[in-house]
C-alpha cells in the first residue's frame, strides 16, 4: 500500500468518524435542550394570570365564619 492510499483511508475514515460517531453522542443534547425549551415554554403559560371579564368581581366574595355576615 502506498503512502497516498494509507493517508486516504486515515482520512476517510476520521470522515466516518465525524459523520457518524459525534452525532450519535450530541443528538441526546439537542433532545434534552429541546424538551427543556418546551417545558420552560410550558410552565410559563400555566403561571400568567389570566386576564378576568369585565363584568366580574376582581376578588371573590367573602362568605362563612368570620366573613362579617350575621
Amino acid at each position: 500500500m502506498s503512502v497516498g492510499a494509507a493517508m486516504l483511508r486515515v482520512v476517510i475514515t476520521l470522515m466516518l468518524f465525524f459523520v457518524v460517531f459525534i452525532p450519535f453522542l450530541i443528538a441526546p443534547l439537542i433532545a434534552l435542550g429541546v424538551g427543556f425549551l418546551i417545558y420552560v415554554v410550558w410552565r410559563s403559560r400555566g403561571s400568567r394570570p389570566r386576564p378576568s371579564s369585565p363584568g366580574s368581581p376582581a376578588a371573590p366574595a367573602a362568605s362563612g365564619f368570620g366573613a362579617g355576615t350575621s
